[in-house]
């Protein structure tokens, strides 16, 4: 007897494109999609075009080919600021804090720019950061100051969140809360693109995985398809890429 399986329709999704810088070709013909509440990981080697693709998602950078999807259509503009304000949020590589202010006043100030009400000690609490609402930002340990970082995307109220190496640098207990605090907001409905280059953490945080290498999608199926794939594994064995992007 066969089932049919609902695949939620796509609220962010890339199709077909593609990035250059000069003689450079950093994405190409890549094609992705973020459903409504998913969890889907972006993973490959360096230089696979992981960074370039999440600029393009966030409308920090325009593809040079191929267009960006908001619920099916392609936005008037797609720049950071619109795109936050249409509900994708983003973390950057290095964690960008208020270093002056309290954990709370943090998340607050983010809240400036949220599309509805949000509670900024419901959101720290949600990420294990409750007993922090008077500690300095600056005071915060590495793994803690990591969170508060997704506690400022989380405070515009996104329904995307775009995670940029959130994990980097991170070992043991404070992976693990990542991880955990990952899936609470996927349990929440807000939808999340998780990039790292830690290939175990984003296997146990995430529902979907999409693979680059020289900037194409090689794999995009569950975990445990996705590390059975020998392309995969070729790619993480160190094949060469002659991708520009990271």
């Amino acid at each position: 007897m066969s089932t049919t399986t609902t695949i939620a329709a796509p609220l962010l999704a890339a199709e077909d494109v593609e990035v250059r810088f000069g003689g450079l070709t950093a994405l190409s013909g890549v094609s992705l999609q973020v459903p409504a509440g998913a969890s889907v990981g972006l993973i490959g080697p360096n230089g696979a075009g992981k960074s370039t693709l999440i600029n393009v998602l966030s409308g920090m950078a325009a593809p040079t080919a191929g267009r960006v999807l908001w619920r099916g259509s392609p936005p008037r503009q797609w720049r950071l600021g619109a795109a936050t304000r249409l509900g994708v949020a983003r973390t950057f590589q290095a964690t960008r804090v208020f270093r002056e202010f309290s954990v709370l006043e943090n998340v607050r100030i983010a809240a400036l720019h949220a599309r509805r009400s949000v509670d900024p000690a419901e959101i720290l609490d949600s990420l294990d950061l409750d007993h922090r609402h008077h500690t300095l930002a600056a005071e915060l340990p590495f793994g803690e100051a990591r969170r508060l970082g997704v506690a400022l995307a989380l405070a515009t109220a996104p329904e995307v969140l775009l995670l940029d190496e959130p994990g980097a640098g991170l070992t043991g207990r404070d992976l693990d809360a990542l991880g955990a605090a990952i899936r609470g907001i996927c349990a929440g409905g807000v939808a999340v693109l998780l990039v790292d280059h830690n290939m175990r953490f984003v296997m146990g945080a995430v529902d979907r995985v999409v693979v680059l290498e020289g900037g194409r999608v090689i794999a995009d199926d569950t975990p445990a398809v996705v590390q059975a794939d020998e392309r995969v594994r070729g790619a993480y064995l160190g094949r060469r890429s002659g991708d520009a992007g990271s």
